[in-house]
């Protein structure tokens, strides 16, 4: 098959899960399939390049992601929409995987699946609903439009994929047709055990972006907490985003900032070397699709400390006491999770065991042959669909 994969954003140069998510997907079903990449021109090089086995399309230099707000920009999804039209008009493709968010995206790859007559298979790592309202408070209009956006996008597509079961459930909810199939995220077990622990070594850490969602400032309350417990205990922030001035300045105001570290963005095998050098993975974010960092932390022998948000998928990742710890949105909370682990080394360590064990679940192999098998199905039904109806006529 020639799919295409469409998103405004790419890793390596960007490292969220979506991101990911798309990478592992595209090299691994490149060894079958013809694999296009739709995307912002990230790169260099001309023309576009052939990277892992997959056909970059650049639409154009990407714009400003995050506005002052520390908020996704409606001006940078609506230029990746309109510069995507022309190219999914002019080029072929068997199947279109296109990620749900950002939403004039997702309508402007439909439009042009319905003109080509291309299955277009749409991709939820999120369903946000009512959250809306929560993210754009300072701006209720707004969020008013993006919540009736994303209600109208959410039948778009003739197989929608959750990646977990709570995103599955919150897009039946929104009243759209047509079926929905989970299949989640994973990890790259071979590639995650191939890498060595950094020197740097650390109690805690966290990884990915520094915005509001994320809640680092939890964690940075928390550990300020831990002062009287783990007097010691360091923190090593891995990532960067709008928030990171601010936090750091946090850090400085509550006297930990000695104990912690901010790296910024860094490549992901470090990121792995790094999460493989510290003992518990801090997840204090109050909305998540999936949560892959939880499992990669997993896979590294980490114990997960997951925040429970009613916003979040991220908490069934984890069972309770046994690979990870869940705890209440609160400082007080979090700090108790985290105090409670390095303050004990025996059960400390029984946990990381299970934590591998829990990782081994998952895989990227088997959620690439999971994603194929959808492909082939709505190929095949699509071409079933126009057997029919050329019969008829």
């Amino acid at each position: 098959m020639k799919i295409a994969f469409v998103y405004d954003a790419l890793y390596p140069y960007l490292n969220g899960g979506a991101e990911r998510r798309y990478h592992e997907l595209a090299t691994r079903l490149s060894a079958r399939h013809e694999i296009h990449y739709l995307t912002w021109r990230f790169w260099d090089a001309e023309p576009d390049p052939v990277l892992d086995g997959i056909v970059l399309h650049g639409v154009g230099r990407p714009g400003r992601f995050y506005g002052e707000d520390g908020k996704r920009t409606v001006s940078e999804a609506a230029s990746f929409a309109a510069r995507l039209v022309p190219v999914l008009l002019r080029q072929r493709f068997d199947l279109i995987d296109c990620s749900a968010t950002p939403y004039l995206p997702l309508s402007a790859a439909w439009m042009a699946s319905r003109v080509t007559r291309t299955p277009l298979v749409t991709t939820w790592h999120e369903f946000w609903g009512e959250y809306w309202q929560s993210y754009l408070a300072h701006r209720p209009a707004v969020a008013n439009v993006a919540r009736r956006l994303e209600a109208s996008c959410a039948g778009m597509g003739e197989v929608r994929v959750a990646v977990s079961p709570f995103t599955a459930r919150r897009l039946l909810q929104s009243g759209g047709s047509g079926p929905v199939r989970v299949v989640g995220n994973g990890v790259s077990l071979g590639q995650i055990g191939s890498v060595a622990p950094s020197r740097k070594r650390s109690d805690v850490i966290f990884v990915g972006r520094l915005i509001d969602d994320k809640q680092v400032d939890l964690l940075l309350r928390a550990m300020a907490r831990l002062g009287g417990v783990v007097p010691s205990a360091s923190c090593r922030i891995v990532g960067d985003g709008p928030q990171r001035s601010s936090l750091e300045a946090l850090a400085q105001a509550l006297g930990i900032a000695d104990r912690v570290e901010f790296t910024g963005a860094v490549p992901g095998s470090e990121v792995i070397s790094l999460m493989k050098s510290a003992k518990v993975l801090a997840f204090p974010s109050r909305r998540e699709g999936f949560g892959i960092t939880v499992i990669e932390a997993q896979a590294c022998g980490l114990v997960p400390v997951v925040v429970a948000s009613e916003h979040s998928a991220a908490s069934a990742l984890v069972h309770d006491g046994v690979d990870g710890v869940l705890c209440e949105e609160t400082e007080e909370s979090l700090a108790s999770a985290l105090g409670g682990l390095l303050a004990d080394r025996r059960r400390l360590s029984t946990m990381r065991s299970r934590a591998r064990e829990a990782a081994a679940a998952w895989d990227w192999d088997t959620i690439a042959l999971q994603m194929e098998a959808v492909y082939h199905q709505t190929v095949a039904t699509r071409a079933s669909e126009q057997q029919r109806s050329e019969a008829r006529a």
